[in-house]
């Protein structure tokens, strides 16, 4: 769940949200203790919680700090392509099953097991009526010890279903999302992509970028103000102590190394992200990794609207993720958004990439950032594990659609993760080293680096330029 979209009456109403900054950000990503004022040895790279003068919610750093970049010997990642630009889209809240349960050949599912039988998938709604609970809490309830079947009995049911409409189950077909299906169908579909965390979107949004989340298995307490992350560290994130059992409330800025810290000096990167219209600062889960809020890597967050402008200038960064978080981003039960409006923003981006020179060396990664409480029928393959030896565990699957010149058509059945996107970023630009190489809680190291959905030697794939729909 991203924040609620009543921003705007706060805002406009006068209300003055101050950011509560966690200082300057320090040389390193370790140090095993919070920083109480910002400098040297940072936060506890593994165990979040900039726990500042400035933050609120604090808590004792737990597990081990990383060790500083530069003093990492060089562990070159060689794997050679033809890739030159790589797009990260993300948007909310779906699983696989919800969006691709009926997708030829796909693991999909028409049905979701229950505790007391199956119930049938219905049709989803272009506008769903209400949010479905997404959290740490309601998640597990869901998985359910393994058995993937606590949707109606857990602390979210009565959002699940209401008046036995059994929202949950409800899945989109081609027909209501024909454009993500033709994407699909003519590049590459993943049946196995899963989250990295057992819960919503902070930790969701964050993996994307760092292949970690400091721990957070929820959001932070705010659920109206706009920024998550520094610049409103008096609302903590609860993370698990040190990848364990015990759930800590610290501040939601932490000094954790992320994909621009490891990218060469040849390759550039931006986050291109919305503000709701009328807010003064892009959302941005940036805004939690310290460093980068706090240092010139800030002014690489930039409102979405330069993306294809960007693009048509010839522009278009290395390393781009694209996040829309306005009406646009598909998430469920916000008045205003629809699935279809979702899908036509995609869409027009994707055309601007696809009509342009850059086309020809590029991935388009399209995910999600969390299950959004929707029912998936696949059992998460690495089990939760609530311990430093089994850190989380995997969460919910998502979809991934890869589009590239390069890209195996068909569907790829290997599981893969969050993290793994992280990972193939860091292989396509030669990393020197891995985000884990830098700070053990990072998961890129371990996660498959989808390398092998792509053929770098075959026939380049064409162009797919799609109409956006007319919208209900």
């Amino acid at each position: 769940m991203k924040p609620s979209l009543a921003w705007p009456f706060f805002v406009l109403t006068g209300l003055v949200l101050s950011p509560f900054g966690c200082g300057s950000s320090g040389d390193n990503f370790g140090g095993g203790q919070p920083s109480g004022d910002g400098g040297g040895g940072g936060c506890s790279a593994s165990a979040a919680g900039c726990a500042d003068a400035s933050g609120g919610g604090g808590g004792d750093a737990s597990g081990s700090g990383g060790d500083d970049a530069s003093s990492m010997p060089d562990a070159p990642v060689t794997t050679d392509t033809p890739i030159k630009h790589v797009v990260v889209i993300v948007k909310e809240n779906h699983t696989f099953d919800n969006y691709f349960g009926t997708f030829p050949g796909a693991e999909g599912t028409t049905t979701c097991k229950t505790t007391t039988g199956t119930v049938q998938a219905g049709q989803a709604p272009d506008a769903t009526p209400r949010d479905m609970c997404h959290e740490h809490a309601c998640a597990l309830a869901d998985w359910d010890g393994g058995k993937m079947d606590g949707w109606l009995t857990g602390p979210g049911a009565s959002q699940a279903s209401q008046n036995g409409d059994n929202l949950f189950c409800d899945q989109y077909n081609e027909s209501s999302i024909p454009n993500y299906w033709a994407y699909a169908k003519k590049y590459a579909l993943g049946d196995h992509f899963f989250a990295n965390v057992l819960g919503p979107s902070f930790p969701g949004h964050l993996f994307t970028l760092a292949a970690q989340a400091g721990w957070a298995d929820g959001n932070p307490s705010n659920t109206i103000p706009p920024y998550w992350g520094c610049d409103q560290s008096s609302y903590p994130v609860p993370v698990l102590s040190g990848g364990g059992c015990t759930e800590n409330q610290v501040a939601p800025c932490f000094t954790i190394p992320s994909v621009p810290d490891l990218l060469p000096g040849s390759a550039d990167w931006k986050f291109y992200g919305t503000d709701f219209y009328v807010l003064g600062e892009i959302w941005s889960m940036f805004d939690a990794i310290k460093p980068i809020r706090y240092g010139s890597g800030w002014n690489d967050v930039v409102n979405a609207s330069t993306f294809d402008s960007d693009i048509a200038a010839g522009k278009l960064p290395a390393v781009t993720w694209l996040v829309d978080q306005d009406l646009d981003d598909e998430h469920p039960g916000i008045p205003g958004a629809t699935v279809c409006n979702g899908e036509n923003w995609t869409v027009g981006h994707v055309n601007a990439l696809m009509q342009s020179k850059y086309w020809k060396d590029t991935v388009i990664l399209f995910t999600m950032d969390d299950f959004g409480g929707w029912y998936d029928h696949v059992l998460p393959p690495r089990t939760y594990g609530c311990d430093p030896q089994h850190p989380y565990g995997l969460g919910f699957r998502l979809p991934l659609i890869v589009m590239s010149p390069y890209v195996k058509p068909g569907i790829y059945r290997k599981v893969a993760e969050q993290a793994s996107i992280a990972k193939f970023i860091l292989e396509v630009f030669h990393a020197p080293r891995f985000l884990a190489d830098v700070d053990p809680a990072a998961q890129d190291k371990q996660a498959n680096d989808l390398m092998d959905m792509f053929d770098w030697n075959q026939t380049p794939l064409d162009p797919l330029v799609l109409k956006q729909r007319t919208c209900p």
